[in-house]
């Protein structure tokens, strides 16, 4: 186990659902790297994207507005651990910085929230859904171009309480929030990766720690699941491929299941009228295969995307 004496600073987004998070990561340094409770301390830090809930994330910045003022933080050493939500972690972080770990990832399905109706199928006719994802957006409308996708922004517990005081007829969350937070799961709420390809990394959580801290970086090795690791590298590398963001309305989940290697990968025009698929499973040795592999089977899958969908990209990217 690492020996050191200072304290360990976790940083966190304050809302409830980040400090659930920060918590899980306090709980899995506590339990598999036999740190004590009092050396660990989680520092409550409000982003940009937090301040700002009345426009679109695709209009302001992006996600990297949720990991801001934490990278900062991780800079200037007033943290040692910045904790995200891997989906919200933009394709280039800091030079600084690095991903060090990616914590076993929970169901990546995206879940459909309503007070009246169960799926998207059963919205009436021009029903309203609320989203700042430019995914879920796009991803809507191409199965339903008739809905009305209006922002609805804030933290989990914000959105819920405007679906259900009937702002909106639905909206779309991860699945993995409503598992975080204790809610009751209902299984025909659960959006298939078939229709709903996830956000990249979505259902884990990504550690970012500074390039130079070593003790970090060994304490990284003990929450960090490799297999969620080795596929979120690949997802991430396919948006880097393709000089995408966070707010490109874009889907790509990898698995590793038995010997495969599961890829699925598809991008979308804005108004959801157009979009492009790839679908790769390869044959893999799980024991020996390592994350360099797999990030080539993903730039592989970008340059197939961008020789076959100049056009989307052209408007996306």
């Amino acid at each position: 186990m690492p020996e050191f004496e200072r304290k360990i600073k976790i940083g966190s987004r304050a809302s409830k659902l980040a400090l659930i998070q920060a918590n899980e990561i306090r709980d899995l340094l506590i339990k598999k790297a036999n740190i004590s409770a009092s050396q660990i301390e989680i520092i409550e830090i409000t982003t940009s994207g937090d301040k700002i809930k009345d426009i679109s994330l695709a209009e302001i910045g992006g996600k990297g507005l949720f990991i801001k003022e934490l990278e900062e933080n991780l800079v200037e050493k007033k943290i040692d651990i910045a904790v995200h939500s891997a989906k919200d972690v933009t394709p280039l972080i800091h030079s600084q910085t690095i991903l060090s770990a990616f914590t076993k990832r929970l169901d990546a399905n995206d879940y459909f929230i309503s007070k009246k109706y169960q799926t998207i199928n059963d919205l009436p006719l021009g029903a309203t859904v609320g989203t700042s994802s430019a995914r879920r957006k796009a991803i809507l409308l191409s199965i339903r171009s008739d809905l009305k996708i209006n922002v609805l922004r804030g933290n989990v517990d914000t959105r819920l309480r405007k679906i259900f005081e009937e702002k909106f007829d639905a909206s779309v969350i991860a699945l993995c929030a409503i598992q975080r937070i204790g809610l009751e799961i209902e299984n025909e709420r659960i959006i298939s990766t078939n229709t709903m390809i996830p956000a990249v990394g979505q259902g884990s959580l990504a550690i970012q720690i500074r390039c130079d801290d070593d003790i970090c970086l060994e304490l990284s090795k003990y929450i960090n699941d490799f297999e969620s690791y080795l596929c979120i590298k690949a997802e991430r590398a396919f948006l880097r491929e393709l000089n995408a963001s966070c707010k490109s309305p874009i889907g790509v989940y990898a698995a590793i299941k038995d010997d495969n290697f599961i890829m699925k990968t598809a991008i979308y025009d804005i108004d959801g009228s157009a979009k492009y698929c790839t679908d790769k499973k390869i044959l893999i040795d799980r024991n020996s295969v390592d994350a360099n592999f797999l990030i080539n089977i993903a730039k592989s899958a970008a340059q197939e995307t961008i020789r076959n969908a100049k056009s989307i990209l052209e408007k996306i990217c």
